[in-house]
C-alpha cells in the first residue's frame, strides 16, 4: 500500500541516520520509491531518481550488494529506459547472489519488456523456487504467461495466486 511505502521510506530513512554506512537500507529506501511510482502513488520523475540516488550510494557503501544491483537495474529499465544496460546490470546483480528472488523477478520484466519470454518465464521461475509464498512473483509468472500469450497458463498461474491469497488485488485485477 502507499502508507506501507511510506512508512518503509521513514524505516529506511531511520536506519541511514543512525549507520550512515547501511547500504542495504539505502537499497530497501531504493526499492521503496521504485514501488512508489510503479503504483502510482508518486510522479515516476520524481520517484526514480530518489531510486537511483539511493541505489547508487547503496553501491558506492558495498559493491557486492546484489539488492543494490537489482535497484539500479530496475531504474535503469524503467526510468532511463536502457533495456541494454538494465540486463548488465541485473546480470551483475544475479552473479553476486544467485539466490536473490527479487533479481530474478525483476530480471523476468526486463526480458518480458523486450520480448524475450521464454527467458523472462525461466527467470520468473527461478525467482519463485527462491520464494515459492511471495505473492507477486506468482502473479508476475502469470502475468509473464498473459504476455507471451500463453493464456490458459496466465489464468491457471493467477487462480493459484489467488488460492494463496483470495483478496491479491494485483492477481484479481490480472485474472479479470
Amino acid at each position: 500500500t502507499e502508507a506501507g511505502l511510506l512508512k518503509g521510506i521513514e524505516y529506511f530513512q531511520k536506519a541511514i541516520d543512525q549507520e550512515p554506512n547501511y547500504a542495504l537500507a539505502y537499497a530497501g529506501l531504493a526499492d521503496s520509491h521504485i514501488m512508489l511510482a510503479n503504483w502510482g502513488f508518486a510522479a515516476p520523475l520524481d520517484a526514480y531518481p530518489r531510486a537511483k540516488t539511493a541505489a547508487l550510494k547503496a553501491l558506492d557503501l558495498d559493491d557486492e550488494l546484489a539488492e543494490a544491483h537489482t535497484s539500479l537495474a530496475y531504474t535503469t529499465l524503467l526510468y532511463d529506459w536502457d533495456w541494454v544496460n538494465a540486463e548488465k546490470r541485473f546480470r551483475k546483480a544475479i552473479a553476486v547472489n544467485p539466490n536473490y528472488a527479487s533479481a530474478h523477478h525483476f530480471y523476468s520484466i526486463c526480458l518480458m519488456t523486450a520480448g524475450r519470454y521464454k527467458e523472462a518465464v525461466a527467470e520468473i521461475r527461478r525467482a519463485q523456487e527462491l520464494d515459492p509464498l511471495s505473492l507477486i512473483v506468482n502473479d508476475v509468472l502469470g502475468w509473464t504467461y498473459y504476455q507471451g500469450r500463453h493464456y490458459d497458463q496466465a489464468i491457471q498461474q493467477f487462480t493459484k495466486t489467488l488460492e494463496m491469497d483470495p483478496n491479491y488485488v494485483p492477481a484479481l485485477l490480472d485474472l479479470g
